[in-house]
């Protein structure tokens, strides 16, 4: 009964999502079903085969949602959520003499530096290659089922005598293509095959079937033939094959499968009496339970519906007060245009999750002023340089923090990140200067970097209105790698804390030092003097120390226990500060970076505002 594609294999094309789009599109395919089947269930008295366009539209969202979802610009619907709270790194370089010294938890699992390893199985790969796993293992009944048609048809005898009934009923039912008969031994009942050169293959004993019962078998398989039955259940089929772990996908297909049937039955009642028809799907259930048992008659995986199917299709033939018929141009034209309206509003929706600021860290007294040609408009008319630098972005004394820059600039301090991690900002965003004076709700205690970035979090939330969510993008990056003569780190010894000092030597050069520094840390303090992000592919693990000296313009070679020369207080160009900062890292540490593109986290800002002055 069920009809089946022929011809070439079906190429499915597995689209690699990331799991948050895996996750938005999945919900988006919730609605999408559920909203089928309600209009399903609402239209019960109506004609089977409006049921099956309402049920067909579903399915064709279903499949066209991922691909929706790459193409469109996204609308990103934030969800709140608790942010952590990110340690902020300084620069190589920030300054002279900085010092940190703080006791490292676990110092007895130090790991020395080792060969590059294979990144670890994440949770989401995991996920992706079950999710791809249970793709194939549905598939695989959907190409036994074709070849196996194919190998029906091939094999079939034409059927002369009959050919000349399958012509006339077609004609009559608006078939003006040619429709093949076929007999085959191995058939319990009559299916279609073929989209282009379609055809109709009738058990070995249709020869001696009654004119009445062949003419309503005929029709019944000519009605799936003009609708086009084999090209929506295939499809619907690989649907419920990439969603196959959706269960009202697999409760949708079974739904469109029994009102296709029930839609060609209708199509039989328009010129033959129910009860006689009801006594043939009768019969015609014998057969299958017969043929289940009959390794000789055994059923193509696709081509047959199910005893289950033709008991509620007896029932459906007997009921007089459902309706019949064929579905109207209106009601298909509706069926498609809701299915494109659905496409264009659900695929741009993405839910993500919109951190927020800490609760309970704000400022005890903060003001806004906006800046005029770099002078801030408040009395006293004082001075205030920018310091939104990557590395020392606050001005710090005691408990209060001064802060010049853009907004764009603020959210990237608040959230430690670099400006180009930092996107959808409206236009005034880059080109307004603000001063930020702030004081903590401590007065006898020093607030410290981070302390600033969650007060400044809270700031950016309440007098800007900032909302904005995480996403991801492909952008150009380094890889940090060792290169061929890298000299390696030096192991952290493991009872030592962690230190960094950052002084000025004699000769105009700098030297950064640290001791039992993790390397994730290392990475994102090469980060801080990069034009792009770092990613760390040296396969170096555990806590190291190491030991370079620089000079902006120059790159030393090596370093020695001390430099002969003058001394001097320096004042670097930040540039020069960063490439003297890089170049010392390879050339004394044996790393370096490569140029590459990868996905990274950026802040996307949604909505923000002008502040009012106070």
């Amino acid at each position: 009964m069920m009809p089946t594609i022929d011809g070439p294999a079906i190429k499915v094309m597995l689209l690699a999502i990331s799991s948050s789009l895996a996750a938005s599109i999945a919900a988006k395919v919730t609605v999408t079903t559920a909203l089928g089947l309600i209009a399903a269930w609402l239209a019960r008295r109506n004609r089977a085969a409006v049921r099956h366009a309402l049920l067909a539209a579903m399915f064709g969202v279903a499949l066209l949602l991922p691909i929706a979802s790459f193409v469109m610009p996204p609308l990103h619907i934030g969800v709140p959520a608790g942010v952590e709270s990110r340690a902020a790194l300084p620069a190589l370089m920030t300054g002279i003499d900085a010092d940190r010294s703080v006791p490292t938890a676990g110092a007895g699992s130090r790991v020395t530096p080792a060969a590059p390893q294979e990144s670890k199985l994440s949770l989401s790969n995991l996920l992706l290659a079950g999710w791809a796993a249970g793709v194939a293992l549905f598939l695989l009944p959907v190409v036994v089922g074709l070849w196996q048609i194919r190998s029906l048809r091939r094999s079939g005898l034409p059927w002369r005598r009959g050919q000349p009934v399958v012509e006339a009923l077609a004609l009559d039912a608006g078939i003006h293509r040619r429709v093949e008969v076929l007999l085959h031994e191995a058939l319990a009942g009559p299916m279609t095959c073929g989209v282009v050169r379609p055809a109709v293959v009738l058990p070995r004993d249709a020869e001696d079937w009654n004119p009445e019962d062949l003419n309503r078998a005929v029709v019944h398989e000519l009605e799936h033939v003009r609708r086009g039955d084999s090209v929506s259940r295939c499809l619907a089929r690989i649907a419920c094959a990439v969603y196959w772990f959706h269960p009202l996908v697999w409760v949708a297909w079974r739904k469109l499968v029994l009102e296709a049937e029930r839609s060609c039955d209708d199509a039989v009642l328009g010129r033959s009496e129910a009860t006689a028809y009801a006594d043939q799907l009768v019969g015609l259930a014998k057969r299958l339970s017969i043929a289940q048992k009959s390794p000789a008659q055994r059923s193509p995986l696709l081509a047959m519906a199910n005893r289950a199917d033709l008991a509620t299709r007896v029932g459906a033939v007997l009921d007089s007060r459902q309706q019949r018929g064929r579905a109207g141009t209106f009601s298909l034209a509706l069926a498609c245009a809701a299915a494109v309206a659905l496409v264009g509003v659900m695929s741009p929706l993405t839910v993500v999750a919109a951190p927020q600021a800490q609760a309970g860290r704000s400022f005890e007294v903060a003001t806004v002023k906006q800046l005029d040609n770099g002078q801030p408009k408040y009395p006293g008319g004082t001075d205030l340089s920018f310091v939104g630098t990557s590395g020392n972005p606050f001005k710090i004394s005691g408990n209060r923090i001064t802060l010049n820059g853009t907004l764009h600039a603020f959210v990237a301090a608040a959230y430690s990140v670099k400006d180009y991690q930092v996107s959808g900002a409206p236009s005034w965003a880059d080109s307004l200067m603000f001063n930020i004076t702030a004081l903590s709700p401590d007065a006898d205690e020093a607030i410290t970097q981070d302390q600033a970035r969650i007060m400044l979090q809270s700031l950016l939330a309440d007098r800007f209105q900032v909302k904005f969510h995480r996403d991801s993008k492909v952008l150009p990056v380094y890889y940090l790698v060792q290169s061929k003569s890298s000299k390696m780190f030096t192991p952290a010894g493991a009872d030592e804390t962690f230190s960094w000092k950052v002084t000025q030597e004699p000769g105009g050069l700098m030297r950064s030092k640290a001791t039992n520094e993790s390397i994730g840390d290392f990475v994102q303090l090469v980060g801080a003097s990069a034009d792009r992000p770092v990613i760390d592919k040296t396969g170096i693990t555990g806590f190291i120390d190491y030991d370079i000296l620089f000079e902006p313009g120059r790159t030393p070679k090596a370093v020695g226990p001390s430099v002969e020369g003058g001394g001097g207080k320096v004042a670097p160009n930040p540039d020069d500060l960063n490439r003297a900062v890089l170049d010392a890292i390879q050339d004394q540490l044996g790393l370096k970076l490569q140029s590459a593109k990868d996905a990274i986290e950026i802040l996307v800002i949604d909505h923000a505002e002008q502040p009012s002055e106070n």
